[in-house]
This record gives structure tokens, sequence and C-alpha cells, in this order.
């Protein structure tokens, strides 16, 4: 079939060339207008899986729950932290074509009108307590429009108090102080700083100081973390979701400068890992395709046969990227390294026909025969290492991991058709052009270069000993390989995602990775909560149930009393027009002034206090400074921050006053950013559980998920950590299956080709020596296995074996074992070299999984090329001593008259 083949490109070879270009571009068309990127780790398992369907019923209930967006902010100056986190959600909040659920804070105005039924009882109770005692304060301050006069009503309690001694500091007023010093503070940077005001959280009006704060807002390490989260409206929109949220997080960066911050979260780890991926694989493709060219070149002294195998291989990619999108329509984590690999594996096609091509050409010069010789005798090797590297790749098609089964059917129906271009296009430009080495005898190598062959031959048994103690050597450190199953640590640590990920579990062992059990009923959540919290690797366990007590009766009536208590309370209108500096300067200098002889009161009888008084009085100061600096804006951010504090001001009185005391909560009265958590479109209700250790790590998985499969039912557990541990343990026992059915599958091929059990067993040596290289060299360099480079099992066998195919092939040609003053031996050794440039490029990738797979990939083939040049020569020299071995399928065909026919 390949000499008929090779005659009819010499009779057409235009109908073998100018159609392929044309459905190249065809291919290149409908990719870029159809294909697309997969960014959801969870596809990769596949519907089949019954923990799939489980999360995908989820999906349903609780639509948007796995999307949460995690926005860390971090400094050691709390306030800030505050007032960074005010300004960001501002901006999201503006923005409800994109966001939802955004939850950052639970302040009472945040919260509804049945807020006050969301704290504990005790709670309640010192809030009626701290309203008692506040309540004259609040009246007067109650009146207060502005600024100027707020703080004349303060001047006024100074000048009421008596005398300034340390029962002071057991007045209302006192106990005030923090809330004033918000005020001030806010103020000031508000400014300083562009962009929307931020009042003070009337939170320390009640309870004061950083306390307030860290109750209220969502924090870690005593504030010095703030966190915020929300997800997209629509999980389409997620890319534009998050690529909008670093817009608003730089933008807030630039009026509170001196904090640190970061996105992370599930979507994110997701988005981040495949744009690096994508770069990664896109940076490697152009390498490997350069760096090839370079090396064809170098090889062979010439340009115009590489520039054409060059081109037949963009052939063969444009339609394996046609192929990709016609039969997958999308790229995976897993799939998308595809390109740099074909590159790699189907330059080996043209570099072995190209090679025997030359040396035919150099002994015959007709170029016909050349090309015919060529087709038929090494094209037999080409087309059976091309099938036993596909059939490596197609044997992940039999998995049930669905990210492996389109990695396989993508690569090797890719490699198929850079085969299809090469053994077609190719020998069709190969007729073109001025000839080479036309009419020039093979002149074989001198002894002293081919000393490495010479040594081989000559010295067999010696090889294979060595060759044995190195393979005993690898062997004795293959129990050090082990597989990595933690997927944080394949992705490229410098994206900030990552960083700020293992940030959050470094931080009290926080991480925004929970699992979720799902209730048919609050009482039934209840229940779940109670089971759950006892257990030793649970951290924290959150649900409705948590708001919604069963009794709230003592609570309804702790809100009316405190309704009752603010009844009479009537907020003046607050002043409209710009702030009169002047004015507010000099009512300041007052405050100043008493706040200064309050702490030479104070003295040592309350050093506290007194270093309180003096704290608030610099702040003061300085604001004064600011307040007069001779620019227009300072009045104007003032006048805005002056209407923002009173807005806050009457809000917060406003829902308290306002609270609806009817009847108990219902889930149906959570805030929206609650209940879309907590309560799914079907009524059922979720319960989250946070591990108490690194739940990246598979043992730390496997642990928490077997304790919460003790007490809940399997079928009512899910959640991101239930699927990482589903997706790596099937992305291992998919790549073993794999490697048995491409093992299988390659000695089926190989037995076919050659219809001998000992040319199998022989073709398959260098495979099973390199195999054992490449795993001592992974324990001695302590690299392991992970989900992205061990898909190298059957990968190897696949690759490594067309070594010993080709060099058997000539072998049963011509019945001698020397092969590096051929084409043969230089085809092998070039060939081997561009797969290892074709893997060895991911080796820059910045992504740590697919730089893992190709420092493996590389090795391995570099092994199995060494191990097929040494070691199968020498083994062939032995057989030779012993008797000419059994013929073969080759020699009957194409050695009976020594030429095609």
């Amino acid at each position: 079939m390949l000499r008929r083949l090779a005659l009819c490109l010499c009779r057409r070879p235009a109908w073998f060339l100018y159609p392929q270009l044309m459905l190249a571009a065809v291919c290149i068309l409908y990719a870029v207008l159809h294909l697309t990127l997969d960014m959801n780790r969870d596809d990769l398992i596949g519907p089949g899986v019954k923990s799939q369907q489980v999360y995908r019923a989820f999906e349903k209930e609780f639509p948007g729950e796995g999307n949460g967006l995690v926005v860390v902010v971090e400094s050691s100056r709390l306030e800030r932290n505050r007032e960074f986190i005010e300004r960001l959600a501002a901006r999201l909040e503006a923005q409800t074509n994109l966001f939802s659920d955004l939850l950052y804070k639970t302040e009472l105005t945040t919260l509804g009108p049945k807020a006050l039924l969301l704290p504990s009882v005790a709670d309640l109770a010192e809030m009626r307590r701290a309203l008692d005692q506040y309540r004259p304060l609040l009246v007067q301050f109650s009146q207060a429009t502005n600024f100027d006069s707020l703080f004349r009503l303060v001047d006024k309690q100074f000048l009421n108090a008596d005398g300034g001694n340390a029962a002071v500091g057991q007045t209302n007023l006192l106990k005030a102080l923090p809330f004033l010093h918000s005020i001030i503070s806010d103020g000031l940077q508000s400014m300083l700083r562009p962009g929307q005001p931020v009042p003070p959280s009337m939170t320390a009006l009640f309870s004061g100081g950083a306390a307030a704060l860290t109750n209220t807002y969502i924090t870690l390490e005593q504030g010095r973390i703030f966190l915020l989260t929300t997800r997209p409206k629509n999980p389409a929109q997620t890319g534009e979701a998050i690529e909008r949220l670093r817009a608003c997080m730089a933008a807030t960066q630039t009026e509170v400068p001196g904090v640190d911050v970061g996105l992370t979260g599930g979507p994110v780890l997701d988005e981040d890992e495949m744009a690096q991926a994508e770069r990664d694989t896109t940076r490697a493709t152009a390498l490997a395709f350069v760096l090839c060219a370079v090396l064809f070149v170098a090889a062979y002294g010439e340009v115009r046969r590489p520039l054409k195998a060059a081109l037949c291989l963009l052939l063969g990619l444009a339609y394996a990227v046609g192929f990709t999108t016609l039969v997958i329509g999308h790229l995976n984590i897993l799939s998308i390294t595809f390109a740099p690999m074909l590159i790699g594996l189907a330059i080996d096609f043209a570099i072995h026909l190209i090679s025997r091509f030359e040396e035919e050409l150099g002994q015959h010069g007709r170029l016909a025969r050349a090309l015919v010789r060529a087709t038929a005798f090494t094209g037999q090797g080409i087309v059976t290492g091309a099938w036993t590297t596909a059939g490596a790749f197609l044997a992940m098609a039999l998995t049930h991991f669905e990210g492996i089964r389109e990695m396989g059917i993508i690569s090797g129906g890719g490699l198929l058709l850079c085969l299809l271009a090469m053994m077609t296009a190719l020998p069709a430009l190969l007729l073109r052009g001025r000839q080479t080495g036309r009419g020039r005898p093979t002149v074989q190598l001198p002894p002293r270069r081919l000393r490495i062959e010479f040594v081989i031959l000559r010295r067999p048994v010696a090889v294979l000993v060595i060759a044995l103690l190195l393979t005993l050597a690898a062997g004795l450190n293959i129990p050090a390989v082990y597989f990595d199953y933690d997927l944080l640590h394949m992705q490229s640590p410098r994206l900030p995602s990552v960083q700020y990920e293992k940030k959050l579990l470094r931080f009290a062992g926080a991480s925004s990775l929970y699992e979720v059990v799902l209730a048919h009923s609050l009482d039934q959540a209840r229940a779940y909560e109670r089971a759950l919290r006892p257990l030793p690797a649970v951290a924290e366990v959150r649900s409705a149930a948590d708001f919604i007590t069963a009794d709230q009766a003592q609570k309804l009536g702790l809100i009316r009393s405190i309704k009752k208590e603010l009844a009479g309370i009537r907020l003046a209108r607050p002043d409209s027009a710009p702030v009169n500096l002047d004015r507010l300067s000099a009512t300041l200098w007052y405050f100043a002034g008493y706040l200064g002889a309050g702490a030479d009161a104070a003295g040592r009888d309350a050093p506290s206090l007194a270093r309180q008084l003096r704290s608030l009085q610099v702040a003061v100061a300085r604001f004064r400074v600011v307040m007069l600096r001779p620019d227009p804006d300072i009045g104007r951010r003032l006048t805005e921050y002056q209407r923002a504090f009173f807005a806050a001001w009457r809000r917060t009185l406003e829902t308290l006053r306002d609270q609806d005391t009817s009847g108990p909560l219902r889930p149906q009265d959570l805030p929206s950013a609650l209940r879309d958590r907590f309560v799914g479109v079907t009524g059922q209700y979720l319960v989250q559980v946070f591990p108490r250790k690194d739940v990246w790590q598979h043992a730390n998985q496997r642990e928490f998920l077997s304790q919460l499969g003790s007490v809940v039912p399997p079928d009512r557990i899910t959640g991101t950590p239930s699927q990482l541990y589903e997706y790596t343990t099937l992305v291992k026992n998919s790549y073993e299956r794999a490697a048995l059915f491409a093992f299988a599958a390659i000695v089926v091929m190989i037995f076919l080709h050659f219809r001998s059990v000992s040319w199998v067993l022989l073709a398959l040596l260098p495979v099973a020596v390199g195999s054992v290289w490449l795993l001592g060299f992974m324990g001695v360099t302590g690299i392991p296995f992970n989900p992205a480079n061990i898909m190298t099992l059957p990968l190897v066998l696949g690759i490594g074996v067309t070594n010993g195919v080709q060099i058997l092939n000539r072998y049963a040609e011509q019945r001698e074992p020397s092969f590096f003053g051929k084409s043969t031996g230089k085809a092998v050794l070039v060939s081997g070299l561009t797969a290892i440039i074709g893997f060895g490029s991911l080796v820059t990738a910045g992504h740590q999984g697919i730089r893992s797979l190709g420092i493996v990939m590389s090795v391995g083939i570099a092994a199995c090329m060494v191990a097929a040049l040494t070691i199968l020569p020498a083994a062939l020299r032995l057989a030779n001593r012993r008797g000419v071995p059994e013929r073969s399928r080759v020699t009957v065909a194409f050695g009976a008259r020594g030429r095609a026919h």
C-alpha cells in the first residue's frame, strides 16, 4: 500500500498538496470561530461518576454557590483595612449586573428588618444595656446636623463634666471616645484620599475600639486580614466578573495605599490556572517549533527539506486543531498541552522519511525510485510507530475520566492526522525544487566517528552488563517515587490567587474551600450541625440554623425593649450645605483643648484614659492642619464625608427603631446574601463544613470526608474537597488503567507488524529499560508523579517503542546491527532529540504541573532513546553470534528481491 501511495505521488504530486493547503485553512478558520477553553475542573470528571451527579444536583439547588470569589485584604492597620474593604464594597454594590451576594460585614443596616433576630440572646442583652447607658448621649447627638454642631455638643459635655478627675472615666462621654476618634480618623483619610468617603462603623459607639470592628467585619488574625466574598451574577460571566473585580481592587488600592490585596477562591484558581497554562503552552509551542526546525537544519546541513517538513507539520497541526474543534469543541487543563507534544512527535515522521530518502537518493540518484523505496521501507516503521504512539493516546479514551478521555482522543487523532500530512504532502514537496545529494554515493563514516557504535558491537556483553547494573541501581530508587495529589502544588507559585490561598491556609488554618452537607429541613440541618461539630477533622460548621433558633421569644422581648428605648429619639434634619471650615476649625480647637485638660487631670490615676485622650488630641490637631490646607478639594471631600456620616448615623438608628417584631425569624426573612447561601431553590438547607487541616492534601481530604461520611449519608455530601479528592484519585487510577490498555495495544500492533514474539520482546526492551531509568531518576531527584505528569505512563510506552521498531525494521531489511553510519541511526537520534525538545519546551512553563510533565517526558524519551541505541544493537549482535534471528514479516515483504516491487 505504501509503495502504491508513493507511485501515485510521483505521478500526481499536486493532487496531494494543494487540496491539503485549502483544507488546513478551513480547519484553522473553523477552530478560531468555534474552539473554546473549558476552565471548570469539575467538567473533567464526567457525568457518569456518582459523586459528580451529587455535585450537579447541588449546583442546581444552589446555583452559583461554587463560584465564590474571595478578596483578601491585609495590613497591620485595622482601620486602613476597613476603609479599603468599605470602598471596594461600594464599588461592587454599584455593579449589580455582575456581582451578587456581597458579604463582608454583619452590620445591622445590611441585614434587613429582622436583623436583631440574628445575634445571640447574650449579644442582644449587651446591646440593650449599652443603649440604656448611652441614651442621654444619643439624645444629644441626634440634635446635631453637621460636624460643627456635633462637636459643639461634645464641648458642652466637657464643660458640664465635674472637674476632669479620674471619675470622669466613668461618664458616658468618655465611653464614646473611641467613636469620636473614629469620626476624626476617617474624616482625615477622606480628606487625603479621592473616592467615596467611608464613615466610621456605628457599632463603635456601642462597643468601641478594635473589638467592634473585628466582630462586625469578616476578619482573621485580630483584624490583620479582612475578607470580602461575592459571586458572579451569572456563572457564564465568571471570567468577566473576575476581571472587573480585579480592576476595582486596583482602583481602590490607588485610594488606600499600604494595603496588600489579592483575589482567590475556586473559580479564580481555575481561571488563573487555565490562563497560565494557555500562556505556557503557546510559548512552548512556538519554542518547540523553532528549536525542532533549527535542529533539523543543523542535523542535515541544508534548509529546503527541513522547511518542507515544517510546512507539513503545520498542516498536520491545523488538521489536529480542526479535528479537536469538530469532535470535542473545547480544550481543558490537560488537553491544552497537545500542540507542543505533537510537534515533538510528528516531526519524527519527517526525519525518518527524509533521512531514508537522502540515503536512497545518494545511492541510486533517481528521484522517484528514492521516494518509493524510502516510503515503502522506512514508511512501515513510521506508520507502525505512529500507530503505537497514537494507540497509547487513544487508550486514554477507554477510561471513565472525561478529561483524560478528551486528551487521548485529541492527541491520538491529531497524531494520525499529522501522519497523514507527512506521508502525503511531504513526499509531494520532496519531489519539487532542486535536489541535493542526487547521484552522490553514501559514504560510510570513518571508524573514529563510529567509536561508540564500535564499542557497543565489539563488546555487547559488557554493554548489557553495564545496562543491567544501571537498571538495578535505578530500580532501588523506585520506592522513593510517590504521587502528589495536591493540586495547589501544580499551579504557578507566582500567581496571586495561589499565594493568597496559601496565606489563608497559614492564618488560623482557614481556606476558601469547604464541604457541603444538604439537609431537607431546618431541624435536619440542626441535627447535622450537632453531629458534625465534635468531629476532630472539622474546624467550623455554619448553616441557616445558626441564625434561626428554635425559641425566639426571648429575643423578640429584648428587641421590643430596644425599640422602646429609641422610640423617643428624633433625629434633626442633616445640614446639606458645604462645611464651614473656619467655624469647624474653631470648634475643634476648643475640643482639643478640653482633651488636653482631661488628659492632664487623669494623670497618674488613669494612665490608659490619659493616653486615649492624648491620642485623640493629636488626631484632632492633624485633622485641623489638613482641613485648612489651601486645596479646594479638601472642603468638597470633607462635605461628602459629613453627608455620608450623618446618612449612616440616621440609617443605623432608624434600622434599630424599625425592627420587625411581629413574629420569629423565618428562612425567607434572611438577608439575600445569607439566604442564597444557605437556602436552596427548592427549600433544601446548606450546611458549610470547614476542615481543620489543609484540605488540599490528599490524606487530609480522605480523613475529612471519611469522618463526614460517618455521620451523614454520602449522597448528602458534596463540595470542593470531595471534588478534588475524586478528581485526583480518578486521574491517577485512569492513567494507570490507560497505561495497561496502551501496553496491550502496543504489543498487539508490534506483533501484527513483525509476526514474531521474540521481535516483540526486542522492540519492548528499550522501553522497559528506559522506564526503569526514568523512575530511578524521579526517585533520586525527588520529582513525584502528579495529575499532570502521570500521563507519561502510557506515553513513554508509545513513544519509546518507536525507536525499537525503526531499528528492528532496518535490521530485518539488511541483517546488520550497525545503524550509526546509516540514515536509521541518525534518524533515531535526531527524532529522539526533537521529541525531547517538544516536551522539553514545557519546562519553561510557570504552571508546575506542565513543567513537571516536560521534565519527566524529556527524561523518559531520552532514556528510551539511549537504551534503543545501545542495548538493542548489543542484543542483536549477540543474537547474530548465536544464529540469524527468526525472519520477520518486514524481511518477507521487502527482502525477497532486495528492492521494492
